[in-house]
This record gives structure tokens, C-alpha cells and sequence, in this order.
């Protein structure tokens, strides 16, 4: 599963940067062994189809079957979707489990990574859950009663 996130997440890795990917698949922090991909990931496909669900089914109002009312629940997922993978990668930034060992030296640095990096991770993760929600709606729109003809 880390490997499915992983592999997604790092089409977009020179928008935040190698030493985060590396960082987030676990290879090469002290601190932090795991792959981070697969919870963030996780959260992004859980959160999705529930913002996707939630337009089509759960309120699938007259007044909001039109695009702007699925670009409105497409920009709110997107900005839940940034929020949680900025948040997520900022908390271990600011824990300090960002650290690496000197391969020359020995010692115990801080890795390259800064809070632009996490920043443009936000931004992946928002666009990734933009393309998730985008292919979720053609899958599911066509039962909903007021809105299975939104985008198109």
C-alpha cells in the first residue's frame, strides 16, 4: 500500500523536493522509519469519496446541482486535503524528527528539508485529492437525483 501512495505521491517529488519524498517513504531520517505515504495517503482516499458522497447523495440539493456547487465541494476537499498532509509532515518538522546522519562526518544533522517543502507537499496532496475527487464523481454521479449531470 505504501508502495501504491508512494509511487503517486512522488510524480509530483520536484514540486517538494527529493529529500522530503525520501524523508516521507522513511529512508533516511534517525526518527522516523515508517512510510508516512500510506496514512496520508489513506486519509486522502477516505476523505475523498466521503466529500464526493457527501455533494452527490447526502445533500444533493436542487440549487447546487450545477458546476459551481461541485467546484465549491471540490475546492473544500482540496483545502481539507492540503490542510491534513501540510499538518501532517509539519508536525514531525517541528518534533525535530527530521534528522539524518553525516555520511562523511558521523554526526547528527538536520536534513534539507524546510517548511517551503512541506508547504508544496500540502499542495500535492490537494492536488492528488483534486484528481481522486474529479475521478470518484464520474464513478458514483450517475444514481444521484439532482446531480448526475454535474461537471458534464
Amino acid at each position: 500500500m505504501g508502495d501504491f501512495f508512494g509511487s503517486i505521491y512522488c510524480w509530483f517529488e520536484d514540486f517538494f523536493g527529493v529529500e522530503l519524498a525520501n524523508y516521507l517513504w522513511g529512508d533516511t531520517s534517525l526518527e522516523q522509519l515508517d512510510n508516512m505515504f500510506i496514512g496520508i495517503g489513506l486519509s486522502m482516499i477516505i476523505l475523498t469519496p466521503v466529500m464526493v458522497v457527501l455533494y452527490y447523495y447526502v445533500i444533493d440539493h436542487p440549487r447546487l446541482s450545477n458546476c459551481f456547487g461541485w467546484i465549491i465541494f471540490l475546492f473544500v476537499n482540496a483545502l481539507l486535503n492540503f490542510f491534513l498532509g501540510w499538518q501532517w509532515v509539519l508536525k514531525d518538522f517541528y518534533e525535530g524528527k527530521m534528522v539524518g546522519k553525516d555520511l562523511i562526518t558521523g554526526r547528527i544533522v538536520d536534513l534539507p528539508i524546510d517548511t517551503g517543502n512541506i508547504v508544496a507537499f500540502g499542495f500535492t496532496n490537494a492536488l492528488i485529492s483534486i484528481i481522486a475527487f474529479i475521478i470518484i464523481s464520474f464513478i458514483v454521479k450517475w444514481w444521484s437525483t439532482n446531480s448526475s449531470h454535474v461537471p458534464f
